[in-house]
């Protein structure tokens, strides 16, 4: 049996399964490390992703279809994904086979009302803003990025191995306007966070990165005299993710939490970041 599979009644995992499930994950694809690290650095050669792409058949073939597709105007003209690379962009390129790599890694999705393109733009959203935080806070930009991908990454675990119910919560959160992370620990009696921090654990990440996102959706304050910490800075790359997807009239609140003064920067340079990240999100997006 798949130990990414429910029970067809949806009944939920007990904690025992959960933890099984978590054992049994595979490890991730050198491939989608290879995405992160074009992703995540300003200055990665091309072959980097190039190399990782040609020793998967089926993210070739994804990449040279895209490449060939009508939005990019060449229908049956690429045929090398050097060539792809330079159509489409590095970073363009690297997003897809992050997203393709992920995905094939923890398997299909059939969860109602869960979509997974609307969750990799917001993991993206969020990594491209962590990364240019850690820059002004003067943290490991790699670190950042990866964290601001993977921050979410439980939701993916509760919508494969309980589907039925992550739907349940999904529809809870929607009716009665709960954060995701209240639902889940309602339905589920454990959230995406402490799930994400698991699986974090499981795949050998450095401890600061599972802390964090075990924590992204708890109260943080910085004790005087310290420094922003990873854990800080993703929470504030979420809310800039999600102020971004908002309409501008609806952006506010995200822009209230009290950490924002502990970064040390004014509210236009940080509208300008903003608007920095939603440009390069457009175009690593358009895959």
């Amino acid at each position: 049996m798949n130990p990414l599979e429910t029970t067809a009644a949806g009944e939920p995992l007990n904690p025992a399964e959960w933890a099984r499930c978590i054992r049994e994950l595979p490890s991730l694809p050198s491939a989608f490390i290879a995405a992160v690290e074009v992703l995540s650095q300003d200055q990665v050669p091309a072959s980097t992703c190039i190399e990782a792409i040609e020793r998967d058949q089926a993210l070739t073939v994804r990449v040279l279809r895209l490449a060939n597709s009508a939005f990019y105007g060449a229908p049956g003209q690429v045929s090398r994904i050097g060539d792809a690379v330079q159509m489409l962009g590095l970073r363009t390129v690297a997003s897809t086979l992050a997203a393709i790599s992920l995905r094939a890694t923890l398997g299909a999705l059939h969860c109602e009302g869960f979509c997974f393109d609307s969750y990799w733009r917001h993991s993206l959203c969020t990594a491209l803003s962590a990364r240019e935080l850690a820059r002004i806070a003067a943290l490991d930009t790699g670190e950042a990025f990866l964290l601001g991908l993977l921050h979410d990454v439980g939701k993916l675990i509760l919508a494969m191995t309980s589907p039925v119910l992550e739907a349940q919560a999904l529809q809870l959160g929607h009716s009665e306007e709960l954060p995701m992370h209240e639902a889940e620990r309602r339905v589920f009696g454990v959230s995406h966070a402490e799930v994400g921090a698991a699986v974090a654990r499981q795949w050998n990440f450095p401890a600061s990165i599972p802390d964090a996102i075990a924590g992204h959706h708890r109260p943080l304050v910085v004790q005087p005299l310290k420094r922003l910490t990873a854990g800080h800075l993703v929470r504030l790359a979420n809310h800039m993710a999600h102020g971004l997807a908002a309409s501008p009239d609806a952006r506010e609140p995200f822009l209230t939490d009290p950490l924002w003064s502990d970064l040390g920067i004014s509210e236009q340079h940080l509208r300008d970041l903003a608007e920095r990240v939603s440009g390069e999100l457009d175009i690593m997006s358009c895959a």
